[in-house]
């Protein structure tokens, strides 16, 4: 039989803990997310016209309901698990969607830049240019994204972390995009279900928080 006690036995079950912090939280924000997940790729086979601007503005309520809190919730989340390394990341990640619902005004215009953007990219495939700078706008946006998501975790200011870390975020960025690419590009669509968006949050953080102060403030909590 495994001893847990062991040295063996413990990294065993810091390594079972830490994957399934991960899958709890991804698969909330999965879940909740997933109808707007579903829209997205129907929006994606429509050619733009009437048909699209009706999806896309769908889409857009879907995003602001379902997508941008549900993403402010699993960097709550994460940031939950790596200052206690421990509780219930189902509920806390649900609890934090709620919460994040009523910030409706932030989720609504975050949802709209989205949305814009994903008919820019649609229209700008003849252009190739064109495309290329809308890429790079959208890697900067999802950068912010990324740093209003980590300012609320962290307490601290968004233009000053924007400021202060703008490589740091264009990394985080990346990362993210890097995660949710491995979907398609190697087929491992089981990586959106499980992984890309808690470990998304959880790279963030990290890229923030190094593990000596990540432990000092378990040791504090």
């Amino acid at each position: 039989m495994l001893n847990l006690q062991s040295k063996f036995g413990q990294k065993l079950l810091v390594i079972g803990n830490w994957i399934a912090a991960v899958v709890t939280i991804n698969l909330v924000w999965f879940i909740i997310t997933l109808p707007a997940l579903i829209m997205l790729v129907l929006a994606l086979s429509l050619p733009v016209n009437v048909v699209y601007g009706a999806t896309i503005m769908i889409i857009w309520v879907m995003l602001a309901a379902f997508t941008v809190p549900a993403t402010t919730a699993a960097y709550q989340a994460v940031s939950a698990w790596q200052r206690t390394d421990s509780g219930s990341f189902i509920k806390v990640t649900w609890l934090n969607y709620l919460k994040a619902l009523t910030d409706w005004q932030s989720n609504v215009l975050t949802a709209l830049v989205m949305c814009c953007w994903l008919t820019v990219f649609r229209i700008s495939t003849a252009n190739v240019a064109m495309h290329v700078a809308v890429l790079v706008i959208g890697l900067v946006l999802l950068a912010l994204w990324n740093g209003n998501n980590y300012s609320k975790v962290a307490d601290q200011s968004f233009l000053e972390l924007v400021v202060a870390h703008p490589f740091k975020l264009l990394l985080s960025a990346i990362a993210m995009i890097g995660l949710f690419a491995i979907n398609f590009e190697l087929r491992l669509i089981f990586f959106i279900l499980l992984f890309s968006m808690s470990l998304s949050a959880l790279i963030t953080y990290r890229l923030f928080n190094s593990r000596v102060e990540i432990d000092k403030e378990k040791q504090i909590g």
